[in-house]
């Protein structure tokens, strides 16, 4: 019996190879299938039937882009065309996780906006799966304040805020050069927001000048689309912006408690460069 399946195999696959075709195409995208007989100096000659004493027909290279032999072999006659396809395969072929990109990034954000003010921060990822479709990620951001105190008359006031902002990344089409990812992101923040207020007094002419440090408290969700540049398997980098709701913003002050009583939108903007390992 076993003698039969293997024999069966086997004459099946040489009647594969045998009535395997060969794909002439044409500059122009029109295709010819039979089977080339011979490859000339200016000219290819091919039989569209595999009966031997089939009728050969005769085709000029200058007409053809390339020839595809049943075997699996390619053969071009437009170089222009055989490079730009072999670019387009090279962009559009995955980053082999395992072979070629390590798993956890560690990018450092020189600029970083959030509507607290401008600041900067450190954060580390990890792939957390074989194929490159979800990373956690662990920022942690330092907003500074983006104004300086002024004897005007009037109120002004300065953020100075730390975020801690987990985040899933969702890649829907895998580690590649150019990544793109989206993801929702929990921040928290925690810090001081200094309310400056000048008073001027029409009567003495005397301005009166205070200063008060509230401690602040700032919870949400923001929605983040991120385009990562794989530079080298090591370096990369990075732009990411997003928007979404802030569910709480506390202010306190002594003992008093002022909370935001509505809903806000939130955003940032972020941009990082990464080391990959």
């Amino acid at each position: 019996m076993g003698r039969i399946l293997t024999l069966t195999l086997l004459l099946s696959l040489f009647f594969a190879a045998a009535h395997a075709q060969d794909v002439i195409v044409r500059k122009n995208g029109s295709t010819i299938e039979g089977k080339v007989v011979e490859v000339g100096i200016d000219k290819v000659l091919y039989k569209i039937s595999q009966e031997a004493n089939a009728a050969n027909f005769v085709i000029r290279k200058n007409e053809l882009l390339r020839i595809e032999f049943g075997n699996g072999q390619t053969i071009w006659f437009d170089r222009r065309a055989e490079r730009s396809n072999a670019k387009v395969r090279e962009r559009n072929e995955p980053i082999v996780q395992d072979e070629e990109l390590g798993k956890n990034k560690i990018d450092f954000s020189p600029f970083k906006a959030l509507d607290s003010g401008p600041g900067f921060g450190i954060s580390y990822e990890r792939i957390l799966d074989k194929r490159g479709y979800f990373g956690l990620l662990l920022p942690f951001t330092l907003t500074i304040p983006d104004s300086y105190y002024l004897p005007s008359i009037g109120e002004n006031s300065d953020d100075q805020m730390y975020y801690f902002s987990p985040s899933l990344k969702v890649y829907p089409f895998g580690q590649k050069r150019v990544t793109y990812a989206v993801g929702p992101t929990l921040f928290t923040g925690i810090g001081t927001k200094w309310q400056y207020t000048n008073k001027y007094d029409p009567l003495s002419g005397v301005t009166t000048s205070s200063e008060e440090g509230r401690q602040r408290f700032r919870m949400g969700m923001i929605v983040n689309n991120y385009v990562n540049f794989q530079i080298t398997p090591h370096f990369q980098i990075g732009l990411n912006a997003g928007v979404g709701p802030r569910y709480l913003d506390r202010e306190k002050y002594h003992s008093s408690t002022y909370r935001n009583g509505r809903m806000e939108i939130t955003g940032e903007f972020n941009f990082n460069l990464g080391l990959r390992f």
